[in-house]
């Protein structure tokens, strides 16, 4: 069981800090969205960012949640930059250009990942699973940050832990509070970002501590 904040929720004035109070609590990995207004209407972080995060912070994995259509662009960028795993979205390219980029991630040293939308079918995840480290099941419309938890996603969690079998990972993505966490990990899920939760509080170290014991 793992959590990853996701920085998008941050106080990115001070995203320094907040970072470090979450490594300060325990946290190993964090979820970084890039948005490049296009796949989805808004915009956030660039390649700088990560290449920053990784000499602060060397020993904490960056995972990189690619919402974006322009995968030719953004994903040699990112695994120049030191991206740890990208998560590369089904809804954003064809299925030869999802092949292409995530052999090449791999062929990079990146781990692979698959995101699929609340509106798509769990069962697109088969064909690529030979080439997949993880799963991020979004629960809320990937675009913004501090959305609800959508509940049907219980069900779909359930149908991809049937699909990838016990000992794979399961990521969730979106309105994951002390209700909603254990309502996934019940379903399946075993890796949660949190975002609002974690940061509007301002005690992250608290917040943190209280989710890991909810999903022990």
């Amino acid at each position: 069981m793992m959590i990853a904040p996701s920085i998008l929720n941050a106080n990115n004035i001070d995203l320094k800090n907040d970072i470090e109070n979450a490594v300060e609590a325990g946290i190993s990995r964090f979820h970084i969205d890039i948005m490049d207004g296009h796949f989805v209407p808004n915009l956030s972080f660039g390649p700088q960012l990560i290449k920053d995060f990784k000499r602060e912070f060397p020993m904490t994995n960056a995972e990189i949640h690619l919402m974006s259509n322009a995968p030719d662009k953004l994903v040699p960028s990112f695994v120049e930059a030191g991206a740890d795993l990208i998560e590369l979205h089904y809804e954003a390219m064809d299925q030869p250009k999802l092949y292409y980029w995530l052999d090449y991630l791999a062929s990079n040293g990146v781990d692979t990942a698959l995101a699929i939308s609340p509106d798509t079918s769990v069962d697109v995840i088969k064909q690529y699973l030979p080439l997949l480290k993880q799963v991020l099941v979004m629960t809320v419309k990937p675009g913004f940050g501090g959305q609800s938890f959508i509940p049907e996603s219980i069900d779909r969690i359930k149908a991809v832990r049937e699909i990838v079998g016990p000992d794979f990972d399961i990521e969730v993505d979106g309105g994951i509070n002390d209700q909603t966490i254990k309502l996934a990990k019940d379903a399946g899920a075993n890796i949660f970002v949190v975002g609002s939760y974690l940061y509007e509080n301002g005690n992250i170290s608290g917040q943190v501590h209280k989710l890991e014991k909810i999903i022990k």
